[in-house]
């Protein structure tokens, strides 16, 4: 594999790791990813990590142009990916109109990667976990801790984006499932 994606897809703060080969063969770290979600305009994007990159969420009138804003935006990231690895769907969640956008969304968006012939693997969000912490049923934090303890850096993520406070929470905890999904992919996949 060249180039692969990992990607926690979701209607509010959608993330994604990508991983280049190199001519020096590195193995998959951090430092070797660029990850890319969207944020709120309001929130500050000076989080001093170079291969981190936030972009303002788009704007949008109805629900079918936020769905095809937020697939557009993938699109453009995972272009030229041999490999893609999305998290599934967390049945979870809970409100039936809620459910009914998110898989709208996500439909939406494996259906532009079908006709553009991207190749996807659909990864439930309890295998991640498992990969990431040994236990299927990890919260925010596991992950969160399982992330730093892979890291030379950033070690503080959660302080650089929100000094002020201690409740993990998104655009990180997205962060932190999208490296880990393509990490899963990459580890499963790259031989």
């Amino acid at each position: 594999m060249n180039k692969i994606a990992g990607i926690d897809y979701s209607l509010t703060s959608p993330a994604i790791c990508v991983w280049k080969k190199t001519d020096d063969d590195r193995l998959f770290d951090f430092d070797s990813c660029d990850v890319y979600y969207l944020e709120n305009t309001s929130r500050s994007t000076a989080h001093g990590v170079l291969n981190i990159h936030g972009e303002p969420y788009p704007e949008w009138n109805s629900e079918e142009e936020r769905h095809d804003k937020l697939s557009d935006w993938t699109m453009s990231i995972i272009k030229g990916c041999d490999n893609i690895f999305i998290e599934g769907y967390a049945f979870a969640t809970s409100g039936k109109s809620h459910v009914r956008s998110v898989a709208e969304n996500t439909g939406l968006l494996k259906h532009k990667m079908y006709k553009v012939k991207l190749k996807y693997t659909s990864v439930p969000p309890s295998v991640i976990k498992k990969y990431a912490t040994g236990k299927g049923n990890a919260n925010k934090e596991l992950m969160y801790a399982a992330f730093n303890a892979e890291l030379v850096t950033p070690p503080d993520l959660q302080l650089r984006f929100k000094p002020k406070s201690k409740k993990l929470s998104n655009p990180v905890t997205d962060i932190v499932d999208s490296y880990f999904i393509a990490k899963w992919g990459w580890e499963g996949f790259a031989s």
